[in-house]
């Protein structure tokens, strides 16, 4: 890769103006009418046109939907894992719906597509050049393109910096990427032999979605059926305006500390949400004294002075029944604190 790629690639920039600079820089250097970076979203499990140089949007749209799903050219590239194509390296290609009905209308004569593969095996996108001129992209274009397929795909894959994140903050955890509609994707298997079920994820990431920052805790508390899962929740700012990403969710297998068992969690969870005893006991069928043996049992166990100071350390240690969340109505949620 040339010095004005890993440059460009290798920025602090934005993904987004990334991919619009690597455009630019391979425009300088091979022929197109028009090129465009379409990024697979993992989370979204849709394409999404990170930098556009040219096309309409009805091809755009084409490219992101029809095109991956039932062109030859590119179901060629995905089952035999190929390099770049241009539409005369594929037998009767100009007969196909691509080019009759949607690359000829708006005015392109050749094109060329690569898919964007890491090292590893990720699919990261795709990359297209098209041209008004049949004799472009030429041999020497191929051969660019193809040369910075899997860079591409490791600088702007969407997943690199998720990926990143979660192995700085807790490399045995087994790490998940989530959207705002609580959609997760698996990003790591961590310290386990397995993902975690899906319901299960799914319900780790609903726990928290809608929840304001000042209510949304940093990590809370699962079972899985044989053990207790540690749960951290890392919101995520936006790389570009579409981005489904919204936060990781990092899940470690960890005991409860400081000998608090599973009812103190449930009732500590309920008494940081501001429930009062006669609440606790009504939500969890026992009895007002009960609840308050359980907080007073609690606030022992963690050293606390009172119960205030007690389920604020415990929100801190992440002592916040998962299970718990989920069941509590988000706008409850909000009138209780």
């Amino acid at each position: 890769m040339t010095g004005a790629y890993a440059q460009v690639l290798g920025s602090t920039a934005s993904l987004k103006t990334r991919a619009h600079e690597m455009l630019e820089t391979l425009g300088a250097r091979a022929a197109s009418s028009a090129s465009a970076i379409c990024l697979w979203d993992p989370i979204a499990r849709n394409h999404v046109a990170v930098a556009n140089h040219g096309y309409p949007e009805p091809v755009i749209t084409h490219l992101n939907t029809w095109f991956i799903d039932h062109d030859p050219l590119f179901d060629s590239m995905r089952r035999h894992n190929l390099g770049a194509l241009r539409w005369r390296d594929f037998p009767n290609y100009r007969s196909t719906y691509s080019v009759t009905d949607v690359f000829t209308p708006a005015g392109f004569d050749e094109g060329l597509s690569a898919r964007l593969v890491t090292a590893d095996g990720t699919y990261a996108g795709t990359i297209h050049v098209n041209c008004d001129d049949p004799r472009y992209p030429s041999d020497e274009d191929v051969l660019e393109i193809n040369s910075l397929r899997r860079q591409m795909a490791e600088h702007l894959d969407f997943s690199v910096r998720p990926r990143m994140v979660a192995e700085l903050v807790s490399p045995d955890a087994q790490a998940w990427a989530v959207d705002d509609a609580g959609r997760a994707h698996l990003l790591r298997l961590g310290q386990f032999d397995a993902e975690l079920s899906a319901g299960l994820v799914a319900d780790m990431a609903g726990a928290v979605q809608g929840l304001g920052a000042q209510l949304r805790p940093e990590a809370s508390r699962w079972h899985d059926g044989s053990s207790w899962l540690y749960v951290r929740h890392i919101t995520t700012a936006k790389r570009y305006r579409e981005d489904s990403l919204t936060a990781i969710m990092l899940v470690s297998k960890a005991p409860l500390p400081h000998g608090i068992t599973a009812r103190e969690l449930d009732v500590l969870t309920l008494a940081a949400f501001g429930l009062t005893n006669n609440q606790i006991a009504a939500r969890l069928f026992i009895s007002a004294r009960t609840a308050g043996h359980h907080v007073e049992n609690a606030i022992v166990k963690l050293g606390a002075a009172n119960r205030a100071s007690c389920v604020s350390l415990a929100m801190s240690l992440g002592l916040v029944s998962g299970r718990v969340l989920a069941d509590l109505n988000f706008g409850e949620v909000r009138r209780l604190a």
